[in-house]
């Protein structure tokens, strides 16, 4: 049996899904989470393509680790955070479409314990990166909504 590409992410990052809502666990919310090009689609296939935009996510360019910056559709950031954060929950828990990395992410992952290399953020952004995942990306640029430019593919 072929491994998923978020068997791959759990096994690369040694994280697990989780469900905290704690208080801790809310204020990541202020960010949205990164989701896998598979994620993303199903964002869109369930209605929520208004709710995701291009971006680019430059955390591995300003570590050094990339030289330039990772583009990818991603939840769209307001001032209040993540799009899907209503009533101080993510929408997207209950119905099963929560991003990977929101999936995989827990309060008790700190600066003290972070690896960029084994991070959920850069495992799910190489995903975007990868040839295997074309195809899907492709299909996500051509469903999202017209008034959103698309820079960088």
């Amino acid at each position: 049996m072929m491994e998923t590409i978020f068997q791959k992410i759990i096994r690369k990052t040694g994280r697990k899904p989780i469900s905290c809502k704690c208080q801790e666990c809310k204020k990541q919310c202020k960010v949205p989470c990164l989701g896998t090009p598979e994620d993303i689609e199903r964002l869109i296939d369930a209605g929520y393509g208004d709710k995701v935009a291009v971006m680019s996510w430059d955390v591995a360019k300003l570590l050094g680790r990339k030289e330039d910056p990772v583009y990818m559709v991603q939840a769209i950031s307001t001032d209040n955070g993540c799009i899907f954060f209503e009533n101080g929950l993510c929408i997207l828990h209950d119905q099963g479409l929560k991003p990977t990395e929101g999936k995989l992410s827990h309060h008790s992952q700190t600066l003290e314990n972070w690896e960029f290399s084994k991070s959920v953020s850069w495992q799910v952004a190489k995903e975007w990166l990868d040839s295997a995942n074309a195809r899907t990306v492709g299909r996500i640029l051509q469903k999202l909504p017209k008034k959103y430019p698309v820079y960088g593919y």
